[in-house]
């Protein structure tokens, strides 16, 4: 049994297990070197023997307890219709043809025909290459957050007027977000079926929702998610990680069945240790920002989160991914005082 699903029984680890958000990417050579060699970003997610060598990276350099499948949020997109592209210094750009918002309620494309498979094909490879105590983590967007991509058509970090496209065409958002959650439940069993032992739904945008919203947009399509999951695969533990939603992330864990809760940097760490830790297991929460620094005052974060949440289950983390100039130094000094906690 791998390190994550024993926390899920109830076993206390200690040191805790650590991995990180963003642990295969851009601050390692290695992965910058198969990354030209995949000619681009999509070409290198498609590419099975590719994205299972750039998600055993960051194992091999650091000996993480957990691997995370390289991929992104949101290749799903593909199976409303949409097309998918990543520009380089820019990121994601998606585009439709004719009314793109009314055809993906229309056109859904199953997850057994699509290259969505691929993903699957690279966690078979990498289940195969990870040593048995380490876990295997597969991922989808939340249907909220993917739907955010698709009514900006690439990254924003305004969304008045994202949200006003969503509350005025509300019917319209309510089809595209139920078509993103069943969607979503066949591309995460699909991915445990392949080798996935842990799947995480990443809400990087539910914080920008009101409370009504939260509940409506977020809570309830991954309701669905996780008890449809855990129907069919009970014994896989699920994260969940509404990033932003700040004191709703209790009402989150609540009702939506959630075996780990990420927890992002802004979140107080009294109130995740009072309100969440005796519900949840939790995961996270140095900064990113504080990682790149490096210094006394990462390691000075690093102690303070482990004094806090390590006297129960818990998984070290990061409040979001690690960035893209981090000194590779700063995590080794991070892996080292995590290892050596007591």
């Amino acid at each position: 049994m791998t390190m994550l699903c024993k926390l899920k029984e109830g076993q206390k680890i200690c040191p805790p297990p650590i991995w990180l958000m963003r642990q295969a990417g851009r601050y390692l050579s290695e992965y910058n070197g198969v990354r030209n060699k995949a000619g681009s970003f999509l070409e290198l997610c498609y590419n099975p023997e590719l994205a299972s060598e750039v998600t055993l990276q960051p194992i091999e350099r650091f000996d993480f307890d957990a691997a995370i499948i390289f991929a992104d949020i949101l290749l799903i997109v593909e199976n409303l219709g949409f097309d998918l592209d990543f520009i380089d210094q820019e990121g994601p750009v998606i585009s439709g043809s004719g009314d793109a918002y009314n055809s993906s309620v229309d056109t859904k494309i199953s997850v057994g025909s699509s290259r969505l498979m691929k993903v699957g094909e690279a966690i078979n490879l990498t289940r195969n290459k990870l040593d048995k105590t380490k876990s295997l983590i597969g991922f989808c967007g939340a249907p909220w957050t993917v739907l955010t991509y698709i009514i900006n058509g690439r990254s924003t970090k305004d969304f008045q007027e994202t949200l006003e496209w969503a509350i005025n065409n509300h019917a319209l958002t309510n089809e595209i977000i139920e078509n993103i959650t069943d969607l979503s439940i066949d591309y995460l069993s699909m991915q445990i079926e392949a080798g996935a032992d842990v799947v995480k739904i990443f809400d990087s945008w539910a914080g920008v929702l009101p409370n009504e919203l939260f509940l409506e947009w977020v809570i309830k399509p991954t309701c669905k998610i996780i008890s449809e999951i855990k129907l069919k695969h009970p014994s896989c533990p699920v994260i969940g990680f509404p990033r932003g939603a700040g004191e709703l992330y209790l009402e989150y864990v609540d009702k939506t069945g959630v075996d780990i809760i990420a927890l992002d940097s802004n979140l107080s760490r009294v109130f995740c240790r009072d309100k969440l830790q005796e519900k949840v297991i939790l995961q996270g929460n140095v900064c990113p920002d504080l990682l790149r620094k490096g210094g006394k005052e990462l390691q000075n974060d690093i102690q303070e989160n482990l004094q806090m949440f390590g006297g129960k289950p818990f998984i070290f983390n990061l409040g979001h991914g690690v960035k893209k100039d981090t000194p590779i130094e700063n995590i080794h000094d991070l892996v080292r005082i995590v290892r050596d906690y007591k």
